[in-house]
């Protein structure tokens, strides 16, 4: 947290509201949220003007004049937030930028797992916070031919594969929990078991629910530090059908299962065992059969 809805949703903000401003200066508050030499980016970044807004997975970035770009990956408990002059800074406020209309982004991160980076977009394939990330899921490019070809090599259960950037990026655990329960799949079915048929569900669901907590702006539950780039908390929480839900009654009407909660690969999965049910017991290679 946060995943793909969420940053797409704060660099929306930040877009909005930072495109054509000047940096005044920047004022690094901790010098180790800085992949790299700190001293390095604070000359590189102040005077520059913002040019425009980008994003990978769960890592977006800031273009400015000179071919560069201030790189963030916020990890579990970081924020980005546009704020005024006059407003309180929050505790663990790591970075202010001061902007020439008087604005101010900063950077907020109670566990400091987040990262901030001086990005040169000729050369984003050296950069950190983009090293070994896959395509978006919500690339046009994305197709279900390759995540299949991927996950051919990979016996590990399908949410696991989901949740594995490499392959695809955006897609952390509550929405690996969601798309799997609307695609009827149970989320230990290895991936090396996942028909061409069932894959193109899953990259269809993909896009579908992640474009709907868009909408929402996210999702910010009890214990999330996540919220907008304007200190907004999200809304797809309402929407959320199965993650957070164990105990509860399946929503889908007259199914009689009852969400459960499982740890998978150390993370908590919510799924349904009857609508879910199909894949669980797949052992062994992948059958030839499409379908």
């Amino acid at each position: 947290m946060p995943e793909l809805p969420e940053v797409e949703t704060i660099r929306r903000d930040l877009h909005k509201h930072l495109v054509g401003d000047k940096i005044e200066k920047v004022t690094l508050r901790r010098a180790d949220i800085v992949c790299g030499d700190p001293q390095d980016f604070l000359a590189a970044v102040g005077g520059k003007r913002v040019l425009g807004t980008d994003r990978r997975g769960k890592a977006m970035w800031l273009s400015l004049e000179g071919d560069i770009a201030v790189g963030v990956h916020l990890r579990m408990t970081g924020r980005l937030l546009v704020v005024q002059n006059n407003d309180e800074l929050p505790p663990h406020t790591h970075m202010l930028a001061e902007f020439s209309s008087g604005r101010r982004l900063i950077y907020v991160d109670p566990r400091r797992f987040g990262r901030l980076e001086l990005l040169h977009l000729g050369r984003l394939d050296e950069s950190v916070i983009l090293r070994n990330i896959g395509l978006d899921a919500l690339s046009e490019a994305l197709s279900a031919e390759e995540l299949l070809a991927a996950a051919l090599a990979h016996s590990v259960g399908i949410k696991q594969f989901l949740l594995d950037q490499s392959h695809l990026a955006g897609i952390g655990n509550i929405y690996a929990s969601e798309i799997l329960y609307r695609v009827g799949l149970h989320p230990a079915t290895p991936a090396n078991r996942v028909t061409a048929k069932e894959m193109q569900t899953i990259v269809d669901v993909t896009r579908e629910v992640l474009q709907e907590a868009i909408d929402a702006c996210g999702t910010t539950l009890g214990d999330s530090q996540y919220q907008t780039g304007l200190g907004q908390s999200g809304g797809y929480q309402r929407c959320l059908w199965v993650y957070g839900k164990a105990g509860q009654n399946c929503p889908v009407p007259g199914c009689v299962g009852v969400i459960r909660r499982r740890k998978i690969a150390q993370r908590s999965t919510y799924f349904c065992p009857v609508c879910q049910a199909r894949g669980q017991r797949r052992r062994g290679k992948r059958q030839a059969r499409p379908e």
